[in-house]
């Protein structure tokens, strides 16, 4: 005779099953290059290099660049290089480690693999006119299995979807790892790596193969028109007065976590002021709202106010990168001048 289950039992067991299925799927092996690998902005992909070079290039790391889209295109690598070694003597290394998109929680996972592998002597972490509150959508991509189950849960309006993602992640990279098989390589490949400087400021290579150049301007008018539109849709307090301690917490929290692991690892953290066309100045009272208690490296100014400068209303052009690089090189020179070693 079949034994028909309840209603109770039929949901007890399905219970079980459902976690069973997530334990599995949770502690399964897996490739974190063939993860790294499954990362892009929808246009352009960045992840991958970043995990070839702190995993596959000896090459050491005096100073990681971590940011968004904003500081891959707005500073050089190599120009940051030439200009601290024209001004000390010395030579430092520097990789640009930042990706598309706002989100803290995206700048610390890139900070924990990168202090996990190369132990940069200065991480930089970019700041802008307006603090991101949201999550990156990456998150879930790139993150530990760990550090998406220990996200915040409170304000982060991420943290449910990227924990009801997580183990379709983690079964399609188990599937990976079991057939060998990643999203772009297979295994790493010496003559297809891009180099130790993946330097976006003078182009942007596309997921459809063109390659755009950053050595063009737009119109004063259309650069005015997307700074009033971000005008109107921004706003520095989104939540009651009585709660605007709740503001930042996302980014108190991750800011925090960067720098506690920078402690533990003997790397030094400063923060990059990269500034918007027409919002030349460091915000007052950012600093406070994000707990930050150290003097920040400001490369606003002129600069956002030179059209010639800028490729949007919140990204420079070829040219206005080279004027930043060149500022931050100096800036470098006078607060940490024995990075690097003597000689160029």
């Amino acid at each position: 005779m079949q034994k028909i289950l309840s209603p109770g039992a039929f949901i007890f067991a399905a219970i079980v099953m459902t976690l069973t299925f997530l334990g599995v799927c949770l502690v399964a092996p897996e490739d974190p290059y063939y993860r790294w690998q499954e990362h892009n902005s929808g246009t352009t992909r960045k992840a991958d290099w970043i995990y070839e070079r702190l995993h596959f290039d000896q090459t050491p790391i005096d100073v990681a660049l971590i940011g968004t889209s904003r500081m891959a295109g707005g500073l050089s690598g190599p120009d940051i290089e030439a200009s601290f070694c024209r001004l000390t003597g010395r030579r430092i290394y520097v990789a640009n480690l930042s990706i598309p998109e706002t989100g803290r929680n995206m700048h610390y996972v890139i900070a924990k693999e990168a202090m996990k592998t190369k132990t940069p002597a200065l991480t930089l972490i970019e700041l802008n006119e307006i603090e991101a509150r949201t999550p990156h959508r990456g998150f879930v991509v790139l993150a530990d299995v760990e550090d998406v189950l220990t996200a915040p849960a409170f304000i982060n309006f991420n943290y449910f979807y990227d924990l009801a993602r997580l183990p379709g992640r983690q079964t399609l990279l188990w599937f990976r790892w079991l057939t060998k098989r990643g999203a772009v390589r297979d295994h790493f490949e010496p003559e297809l790596y891009q180099g130790r400087d993946e330097d976006r400021t003078r182009e942007i290579p596309l997921l459809d193969g063109r390659v755009i150049s950053r050595f063009q301007k737009i119109p004063r008018i259309d650069l005015d028109l997307a700074y009033e539109r971000r005008a109107r849709e921004a706003s520095p307090w989104r939540l009651p007065p009585r709660l605007h301690p709740l503001e930042y917490r996302f980014s108190r929290l991750y800011l925090d976590k960067i720098e506690t692991l920078a402690e533990k690892s003997g790397s030094k953290i400063d923060y990059v002021f990269l500034p918007a066309w027409r919002s030349p100045d460091y915000p007052a009272g950012l600093s406070d709202d994000l707990g930050l208690n150290r003097e920040i490296i400001d490369l606003g100014g002129a600069v956002a106010e030179n059209p010639d400068k800028w490729l949007d209303a919140t990204h420079v052009n070829a040219w206005g990168a080279m004027e930043q690089s060149e500022r931050l090189a100096r800036a470098l020179a006078e607060r940490h001048p024995a990075l690097g070693v003597v000689g160029c």
